[in-house]
């Protein structure tokens, strides 16, 4: 479970007005001038510059093919609108989760730790612009239940990744010997190297983790895209009309396919379930750290 809105808590500021506007803060405590007026949270720049790498953090951690619940308190419009920014390459089910606003008044009192008047304060603008796809109300639903039903609705629903490719893995460069291709691409060129074998070797980019990646085993130019499952990219790509070259085989850091799209691009597609290639000091791939 993932809260964006808790890591502000970590940058805690008094729960007072003495800081209410000042730009640096990441939050603070604005309490009412008049009695019966609620209690808000207002948000620096920097809070809300946390938030938006929250946000981005989120997509990392989906893109990289962990299973993500996230609970968000969406304050304001703008956070909204890029949440579904930073999530627009990832397959979302958005649940909200409400009470009436005297239960909710109501926990607050009987918290001991929370400020009494928030919840009031924001009680309409969080859930504001939001089309849900399935709605918890806690006041009539216990917790289990409250899970179960939203476990159900996700396995009812086929949630295709909105992309299949997560990035460019490598190019892979077809070179007659390996040392000739490591005197060139590394020596001459500039590239660091990362990892080698006897028949490849793993190049740096400096403005990437995308590798450059010399070969002697195969004679064509070929970029490699990564995907969270080689097997499923498999199924939907020839689902979507490409024809499959290769069926999915192992590799020492996962499965690898290759396919053929409608023009007969040849792509190679491969994912890292199985982990890591690990190397010594020399960058001779000694091993796969799994995960």
């Amino acid at each position: 479970m993932l809260r964006p809105d808790g890591h502000i808590g970590m940058t805690w500021t008094e729960r007072t007005n003495d800081n209410a506007g000042a730009p640096e803060a990441p939050l603070w405590w604005v309490f009412p001038e008049r009695d019966g007026d609620p209690v808000r949270i207002a948000f620096g720049e920097s809070g809300h510059r946390l938030i938006r790498g929250m946000h981005r953090a989120l997509a990392a951690l989906t893109l990289a093919g962990n299973d993500v619940i996230v609970e968000h308190v969406l304050l304001y419009e703008e956070w909204k609108r890029d949440l579904f920014e930073a999530l627009k390459a990832v397959s979302v089910c958005l649940v909200g989760i409400y009470c009436p606003i005297e239960v909710l008044e109501e926990r607050e009192r009987r918290r001991g730790d929370a400020v009494v008047g928030q919840s009031l304060a924001h009680y309409e603008s969080v859930h504001a612009n939001l089309a849900y796809d399935i709605k918890i109300d806690t006041s009539a639903m216990e917790p289990r239940a409250a899970a179960e039903a939203i476990a159900k609705h996700v396995a009812s629903r086929e949630f295709a990744d909105a992309a299949l490719f997560r990035k460019i893995d490598c190019l892979q460069i077809p070179v007659p010997d390996l040392e000739a291709g490591l005197a060139f691409y590394r020596d001459k060129l500039g590239h660091e190297l990362i990892w080698r074998t006897e028949t490849a070797a793993g190049l740096r980019m400096p403005e990437t983790d995308d590798e450059i990646v010399i070969q002697t085993e195969r004679p064509q130019l070929e970029v490699n895209l990564k995907v969270a499952s080689a097997d499923a990219a498999a199924e939907r790509m020839v689902e979507a009309g490409a024809t499959l070259v290769a069926q999915p085989f192992d590799i020492p850091i996962g499965r690898c396919t290759v396919v053929l799209d409608p023009w007969g691009n040849a792509l190679v597609l491969l994912d890292s379930s199985k982990g890591r290639l690990v190397t010594d000091v020399d960058a001779n791939v000694t091993g796969v750290d799994r995960p």
